[in-house]
This record gives C-alpha cells, sequence and structure tokens, in this order.
C-alpha cells in the first residue's frame, strides 16, 4: 500500500504501535525474548519479538515478529522478520528476508535480499548494492549515500553526496551538495532534486519531469530544525528545575515502576542500554521524516509526545537506580528494605548526581543522554506490568 504523496510510513507507524504496546499491557514481559553481552551470536526461530544487544551482534534468526538489535557492529546474515530495526557503529544486511527494515548507524550495507515493503536508513556512509531488493518505498538520509537497488514505488534521499544507480519505478526526491544519477538510473516518475551540482550520465532514462525544489521547502525544514533544538533547549531547562522534583512525584505515586526499572538495570545491563539506544535513535529520526510530509505530521506529533511523556520519567528511574544502589554502597543495607524517607531521600541524591554532572560542558551532554538511553530502555518494557501493580 502506497500514498501518492510520499512513502507508507509503516515502519515508523510500527516502532509507535510497539511503544504503546509495551508501555500499557501487561504480557509484553513474558513474550520477549532477548540476549546480551560482548559477542551476542543468534541462531534460531522465534515467534515472538526479540531483542538484542553486545559490542557485535550476528543475527541468522527466523521470526515472524519484529527483531530489534544494537551494539558497535550489527549483522543480519540469512535473517527473516516482520520488521528488522537495526542500530550500531557498523551494519550489514546479506541475504535477509523481512517486511520493514529500519537501520540507523554510522556505516550501513544493505548487500542483499528481498524487502516486501518500505526501508528507511540513516548513517554516515550508506551503501545500498543491486542484489538488495526494495519492493516499496525507500528514505535514505547520511553523509554520503549510494544507491544501486531497484525501487518499486518512490524514492527518497538526503545527503552530502547522492549516487542513484538502479531502477526507481516511483519519484525520485533527491538532495544533498553532489547528486550523480548514474547510467543504469530508470525514473518511472518525476525526479525532483535540489542541488548545486547535479550530473545525469548519457544512459540514465528519466521518464517524469526534473524538478528544482524551491527554496522555500528547504527553509521550512531549516526553519523546523531550529525551532526543534530551541525546542530541546526548553525542554532541558525544565527537567534542571524540576528534576529533583519530579524523581519524588514518580517515587511515590509509582513505586512498582521505579522498582522494576531499576531491577533491570541492575540485572540486564546491555539490554537495558540496547533497547534504549534503539528507541532513542528511531524517535528522533521517526520524527524528522515524518514532518517532511504533510501526511506524517499528525504522527509525528503523536510519537514526540509519547517520547517527551516518557523522557523525564526515563530519567527517574535512572536517578531512582543510581540513588538506592549508593544507599546499598553507603549503608551496607542490602537485605532490608527502604523506609519511605529512604525511597525520597536517596532517589533525589540520584537525581542531584545526575544534574551536577550534567553542568559540566560536553561530558553534561553525554551523562544526560546515558541517563536518558538507560532509563527508556528499563522504563518502556516494564512501563506497563509495574503500572498494572500500582493499579
Amino acid at each position: 500500500m502506497t500514498i501518492k504523496h510520499g512513502p507508507v510510513w509503516k515502519v515508523i507507524i510500527a516502532i509507535a504501535f510497539v511503544l504503546l504496546v509495551m508501555f500499557v499491557t501487561t504480557r509484553v514481559a513474558s513474550q520477549i525474548s532477548e540476549k546480551s553481552g560482548e559477542i551476542v551470536n543468534v541462531q534460531g526461530s522465534f515467534s515472538d519479538m526479540s531483542f538484542f544487544s553486545g559490542d557485535e551482534v550476528n543475527l541468522k534468526v527466523n521470526s515472524t515478529d519484529d527483531v530489534f538489535a544494537a551494539g558497535g557492529a550489527v549483522s543480519a546474515n540469512d535473517s527473516s522478520a516482520d520488521h528488522l530495526i537495526l542500530a550500531g557503529g557498523e551494519i550489514t544486511a546479506t541475504d535477509v528476508d523481512v517486511r520493514d527494515i529500519f537501520a540507523a548507524g554510522g556505516k550501513i550495507t544493505l548487500a542483499s535480499g528481498e524487502i516486501a515493503d518500505d526501508v528507511i536508513a540513516a548513517g554516515g556512509d550508506i551503501v545500498v548494492r543491486p542484489t538488495f531488493q526494495i519492493g516499496g518505498s525507500a528514505v535514505f538520509t547520511g553523509g554520503d549515500v549510494k544507491i544501486e537497488a531497484p525501487v518499486a514505488a518512490d524514492l527518497r534521499a538526503a545527503a552530502g553526496k547522492v549516487y542513484l544507480n538502479s531502477t526507481v519505478a516511483g519519484n525520485a526526491r533527491l538532495m544533498g551538495d553532489f547528486v550523480e544519477i548514474g547510467p543504469k538510473s530508470r525514473i518511472g516518475g518525476d525526479l525532483l532534486y535540489r542541488t548545486e551540482n547535479l550530473k545525469i550520465a548519457p544512459g540514465a532514462v528519466i521518464t517524469g519531469k526534473k524538478i528544482i525544489l524551491p527554496d522555500e521547502e528547504y527553509a521550512e525544514l531549516e526553519r523546523w530544525g531550529k525551532g526543534g533544538a530551541a525546542l530541546f533547549a526548553v525542554f532541558s531547562i525544565a527537567l534542571l528545575l524540576g528534576f529533583a522534583v519530579l524523581v519524588i512525584i514518580v517515587t511515590v505515586t509509582v513505586p512498582s515502576l521505579m522498582n522494576a526499572a531499576s531491577t533491570m538495570i541492575r540485572s540486564k545491563p546491555l539490554r537495558t542500554m540496547g533497547i534504549g539506544l534503539l528507541i532513542t535513535i528511531a524517535i528522533p529520526i521517526a520524527v524528522i521524516v515524518l514532518f517532511a510530509t504533510v501526511i506524517g505530521v499528525p504522527l509525528a506529533l503523536l510519537i514526540g509526545a509519547i517520547f517527551f511523556a516518557v523522557a523525564p520519567v526515563a530519567i527517574a528511574a535512572t536517578s531512582y537506580f543510581l540513588g538506592m544502589s549508593g544507599r546499598e554502597i553507603i549503608t551496607k543495607k542490602t537485605d532490608q528494605p527502604p523506609t519511605m524517607i529512604e525511597r525520597l531521600l536517596w532517589p533525589a541524591l540520584g537525581a542531584i548526581l545526575i544534574l551536577l554532572l550534567g553542568m559540566i560542558p560536553y561530558v553534561g551532554l553525554l551523562v544526560w543522554l546515558l541517563a536518558l538511553i538507560v532509563g527508556v530502555g528499563a522504563v518502556i518494557p516494564r512501563g506497563g506490568k509495574a503500572l498494572a501493580q500500582n493499579a
């Protein structure tokens, strides 16, 4: 299914749906398959949602549900899934058979396989080889994007350098400092481009019109980006001012959520960071891509609202973990449950620690980002079950 004005954002919708379901249901925890470690080799069949994280993740799986993987290096070989979501420094997909794929990383190589519907990828360098078949639409953004795979619907690519040398059944919308159309390119629709350096090889075929994208469109996206940065700054200031109070309020109102999140961080740190990294990377990219289309703006606002609602609670969960861990280390009360005063005092101290570290130039940004990633990775999977216990 493809909408005339742009790609169908099924991957993004799926991510939003997964977030909602994981947060409000009580059955998710028992349905998730996960594995984490320094080197994670995964083989076998899965019927439920799967999460894998580590320094190196190698997948060879057959799943009827969604598969998430995050790590320094992530490879999916001879794998099948409903949605395949990958995040890492270096990502490789070979002989994959999935409905949709979402990838975010430093270097992304989509070597071979069949994608039944859509592909969305964001990274430093992206290479899509001829043996990679895309059955729907494709969206690529990065520093250097090279597309040699056939695209059965529309193509959107924005990068420092965009190289296209394949068949695109629909429109091709290309933006970059350099845009090159190779001799094997066959564009069935229009070529819409924005670049000061366009090169079209003599053998390339463009059935539709060649349309230069107006300055207004570029300027609008730029203004939106600046507005998003301002919004993030305001949001950060609000966190600084009310963070300690928030931690206390959350601790009092949903103690089971804080306990469950803290337990997950302590017992499964790599898995927690992997889940958090995937969600933290996926959501901003999803919002940016959706804002680039008219039909996607309402969904972008919904996803953004959900993320901003979860983010303070996630950082509060990280503060709770730090505070209660500090209590165990300092007081040696590992076997005694905390009193109400301790539940308020120690998490507040954890929040203060994050606040102080967060004020350090450069390092502070990493502290906030790490606190967010860890908290999101703990709150999302545990949220529904913990909230049900408080209900």
